[in-house]
């Protein structure tokens, strides 16, 4: 996981100013000519490092780019100088990390295709119509899932009990049972007991819906701006950072040994015979310290592995066919969530980006977690007490 105060080059190439929990000085025009003048001040360093093809592909790509809606399809270059744009444009920091150590990636608006073609490899039928959907905010998002120590610290605060400890609908969770491979629900299965090891920069498992919405309203009431889940049209557009193919390093499913912890070799090591494992080996059965793999090109980690993910709405078989094509945020009434991304025992076909799925909000499963948002509109954060959750 990354941490404050390392080097500024990042992501292929990036200038990435780190930014604590403030906004850059200035209005947007001057704070544009100070990251430019950075940018070349820093230019005869990065060369050397990084090389000037790749190098000058960024700069032109960032030169040519008014802020403007990001447009699918683009090369990596042009997804990595959307957001920079952005943050320019408005005078935002392109990256912060908040009290707690979670760290967001400004997310410029855009268009996309939602969905999958009806030729894609393992498509399924809840994923068309594929449509045109415009996104016509910026908003933040996590880069990683949120991590075991940053659950830990919730629950320091309050004294929060998920739905696991309470038992509510039906006992603990669901996990897998290390000696005959086989998922089975089990009482003593929880956040803090998930059946394989797990560090504090491992991402939570075995909480519902319900435990990931008491976080990030925990966290608003702590950093005085409103948290969130994603929106499922947020998450996909974010997953594919202007690409179109299956994953967004490409269509080749062995590829996503470098970008997301999925079903593979080494997973058949613990359970031969595993269903829909890739070849390849990644050296993690389970999940995986969250920031492993490759990011993507808005700098987003772990978006087609290592733990599927809870969404805000609900959950819709048919929303592609009626709803809106400007900001969805789901079906108005329903019980189901959305989940989204891969997971540590995922087939490849459930990592795609336009794969979905909906649950009961209570579900848990030791494959299943969540990361957070939250749009550019809140106010400035204010000191407050940790507030004890009424759910206990």
């Amino acid at each position: 996981m990354h941490r404050v105060g390392e080097s500024c080059f990042r992501d292929k190439g990036i200038l990435v100013e780190r930014t604590e929990e403030h906004d850059l000085p200035g209005g947007w025009r001057s704070d544009r000519r100070r990251r430019r003048g950075c940018r070349w001040g820093w230019l005869g360093s990065g060369l050397l490092i990084m090389g000037l093809a790749g190098w000058g592909a960024w700069l032109r790509a960032a030169e040519e780019l008014s802020p403007s809606l990001a447009a699918a399809p683009c090369d990596a270059p042009r997804g990595q100088a959307y957001p920079r744009a952005w943050a320019d444009e408005l005078g935002k920091p392109r990256e912060y990390v908040n009290r707690i150590g979670l760290e967001l990636r400004l997310i410029p608006p855009g268009e996309f295709r939602m969905g999958s073609p009806e030729s894609e490899a393992g498509r399924l039928g809840n994923e068309g119509p594929r449509h045109q959907v415009r996104l016509t905010r910026p908003f933040y998002l996590g880069r990683y899932p949120v991590t075991v120590g940053q659950f830990r610290a919730f629950v320091q605060a309050t004294g929060y009990r998920t739905d696991a400890e309470r038992g509510l609908g039906y006992a603990g969770a669901f996990g897998i049972d290390l000696e005959t491979g086989k998922y089975r629900s089990c009482e003593s299965f929880s956040w803090r007991n998930t059946g394989f090891p797990q560090a504090e920069d491992h991402p939570v498992v075995n909480v519902s819906w319900n435990d990931a919405v008491a976080f990030c309203r925990w966290l608003s009431q702590r950093e005085g701006r409103e948290y969130r889940l994603v929106s499922e049209a947020e998450w996909e557009y974010a997953c594919r950072a202007g690409t179109t193919t299956r994953f967004f390093h490409g269509d080749d499913a062995e590829g996503l040994a470098t970008v997301g912890n999925v079903a593979d070799a080494a997973l058949q090591e613990v359970f031969p015979g595993w269903p829909g494992a890739i070849a390849a080996c990644d050296g993690q059965a389970f999940t995986a310290p969250v920031g492993s793999y490759q990011a993507n090109a808005f700098g987003l980690f772990d978006m087609h592995g290592n733990v599927r993910e809870w969404c805000q709405d609900v959950y819709g078989a048919n929303t592609y066919q009626r709803g809106p094509v400007e900001d969805p945020s789901g079906p108005a009434g329903g019980s189901n969530r959305v989940i989204r991304g891969g997971g540590w025992s995922s087939r490849p076909a459930h990592a795609r980006a336009a794969y979905r799925d909906g649950i009961a909000p209570g579900s848990r499963y030791d494959f299943l977690g969540f990361r957070i948002a939250r749009s550019l509109a809140d106010p400035p954060p204010e000191t407050q007490t940790d507030p004890a959750p009424s759910t206990r």
